[in-house]
C-alpha cells in the first residue's frame, strides 16, 4: 500500500538533528552554551520554537506532527495509526500515575491526580480491562508497577491486534517491526530487573511484555541498558525509514526515531540545567532519559 505522506516524512527527516549536532550539545558548558548551540540546528528551520518552554517544545514535535500524519492516512491503516497515537495517552496517565502532569491529551493537560482519581478517566476506552487489572493489585500492594505493566501489555497486546486489519505483506512487516520493539523493551526490562532488583526468572516473568523471542528465552538474556537500547533501535528505525519506504512500517520507524532523538536532546539539557559535569550525566543517564 502506497502512502502519500511518506516523501514529505522523508524531507523532514533531512532536518532531524544528526549524532554529531547532539554530541555537540553533550558538550556544552552549561545552560547558556546549550542553547546558543541549539538556537543554531538546522532542525529549527522546520520547527521553529513556539515557546520559551525548550522541554514542552521538545516533547510536542512528534505528537503534533504524527496528528498531521493521521490526517492523511485513510481505511484501516488510519485505524491502526490511532492505535499507536495511544502511546501518548499511555505516557500521560504514566506521568500521573508517578506523580506529574498530563501533557499531550487534552483532558489530561496540565492536570494531576491521585491514583484513586484517575479511576474515573480510565473507566472508558480501550484502557478500562488492564486498568481494573492494574489498579486491583495496586490496591493489594501500592506498587505503582503493577499499573504501569498491566497498561503496557494491553497497549502492545491492541498494536499486534491492529495489525491484523492491515493488508496481509504490510501486516506481517508490520508485526515484525512491532515484535522487534517488544523484543527490545523486554530487554531493557531484564537489565534493569537483574541489575536494580535481583529477582528470581519465576518473578521476572511477570514484568516482560507477553510477546516476541525475549520474552520465550528471558532466562537466557542479560538485558540491555537504556543508552544501547537507544542505539541499536534507532539505527533499525533509521534503517526501516530508509529502505521500507512507502509503508506503514516506514512510518512507525520515522515516529520512533524523531522520538528518540527529541528524548537524547530533553535528556542533554536536563543534565544542563543540574549543572552536571559530562561524566556524571553518563553515570546517570538512565534516570534523565524520557523515552521508556
Amino acid at each position: 500500500m502506497g502512502y502519500s505522506v511518506y516523501p514529505k516524512l522523508r524531507a523532514i527527516y533531512s532536518f532531524i538533528p544528526i549524532s554529531e549536532e547532539i554530541e555537540s550539545l553533550f558538550m556544552a558548558e552549561g545552560v547558556l552554551d546549550f542553547r546558543n548551540r541549539f538556537g543554531k540546528m538546522i532542525f529549527l528551520k522546520r520547527f521553529p520554537p513556539s515557546d520559551n518552554d525548550l522541554e514542552d517544545f521538545l516533547r510536542m514535535i512528534p505528537f503534533s506532527l504524527a496528528k498531521l500524519v493521521r490526517k492523511q492516512i485513510h481505511g484501516s491503516s488510519g485505524e491502526f495509526f490511532d492505535i499507536y497515537l495511544k502511546s501518548y495517552e499511555l505516557s500521560d496517565i504514566k506521568d500521573i500515575i508517578n506523580g506529574d502532569k498530563g501533557f499531550f491529551i487534552e483532558e489530561l493537560r496540565g492536570k494531576t491526580f491521585e491514583i484513586e482519581g484517575l479511576d474515573y478517566y480510565m473507566q472508558k476506552g480501550m484502557w478500562k480491562d488492564c486498568w481494573v487489572l492494574g489498579f486491583s493489585k495496586y490496591k493489594e500492594r501500592h506498587n505503582k508497577i503493577d499499573i504501569e505493566i498491566a497498561l503496557d501489555k494491553c497497549y502492545y497486546s491492541f498494536l499486534l491486534k491492529g495489525v491484523r486489519n492491515l493488508p496481509y505483506a504490510e501486516a506481517i512487516e508490520t508485526e515484525e517491526f512491532i515484535l522487534t520493539l517488544i523484543n527490545f523493551k523486554n530487554k531493557l526490562w531484564l537489565y534493569r530487573l537483574k541489575k536494580f532488583y535481583d529477582l528470581q526468572d519465576f518473578e521476572i516473568r511477570r514484568f516482560l511484555i507477553p510477546e516476541g523471542n525475549v520474552y520465550k528465552n528471558f532466562s537466557m538474556e542479560e538485558g540491555i541498558t537504556e543508552n544501547e537500547f537507544v542505539k541499536e533501535f534507532l539505527n533499525i528505525c533509521y534503517r526501516d525509514f530508509k529502505f521500507r519506504m512507502y509503508s506503514m512500517r516506514s512510518i512507525l520507524a520515522f515516529f520512533f526515531l524523531l522520538d528518540l532523538k527529541m528524548n537524547e536532546i530533553i535528556s542533554i539539557y536536563r543534565s544542563k540545567l543540574l549543572d552536571l559535569n559530562r561524566e556524571r550525566f553518563r553515570e546517570i543517564w538512565e534516570k534523565l532519559y524520557v523515552g521508556s
